[in-house]
């Protein structure tokens, strides 16, 4: 979904006038541990989908981490309030991945009604340690991936709040960024 929420920014950015240099003026702290959280999540999706072992054994730790990176970035970046944001969203899914033994749980009706139910096997296999199917033992089902985003939407997904929210915090982070004449100063603190 993240993708997803940059690529419209972007588009909706550009479409209201705003300017790409506007990005590197963003004041964005220790940028490395958003790139690395970012690529021991995608490792790990990858992995898991491969079926590989290791990620059977580590995955929920390696998972877990790549929060706490965020989490770190994202306390380097609280002057940058669109941030804050994100760190809300961030947050909120960290809490329910921690309250579900590293994993993020998945709605089956959620997932049927996005029209993704090919992705079970994968969501019940060991290897995939992203996320699991939402059962009776889940604790926050609420802020689960409960809310399906289906056709047409060209890219279905199931959402929690967190990744609405984390979605809203990159959408407003790009439009004062690259929107000149609407942007604001920022403490560089």
């Amino acid at each position: 979904m993240l993708i997803d929420a940059l690529v419209i920014s972007l588009i909706v950015a550009l479409l209201r006038g705003g300017k790409l240099r506007g990005l590197a003026d963003l004041p964005l702290r220790r940028i490395e541990l958003i790139v690395l959280a970012f690529l021991i999540q995608f490792s790990l999706a990858w992995g898991g989908e491969r079926g590989f072992v290791f990620f059977s054994k580590w995955g929920d730790y390696l998972y877990i981490g790549s929060y706490i990176l965020l989490l770190i970035a994202i306390w380097y970046n609280r002057h940058i309030k669109e941030m804050i944001i994100f760190g809300i969203g961030v947050s909120i899914n960290f809490l329910v991945i921690l309250a579900n033994g590293g994993q993020m749980p998945v709605s089956i009706n959620a997932l049927e009604r996005a029209g993704m139910k090919d992705v079970l096997p994968l969501l019940k296999s060991k290897t995939y340690v992203l996320h699991g199917l939402l059962n009776e033992g889940t604790r926050l089902k609420f802020l689960a991936d409960i809310i399906p985003l289906p056709p047409p939407y060209p890219r279905p997904r199931v959402l929690s709040i967190g990744d609405i929210i984390m979605a809203l915090g990159i959408f407003l982070l790009i439009q004062h960024s690259m929107v000149k004449g609407k942007g604001r100063r920022r403490k560089s603190n």
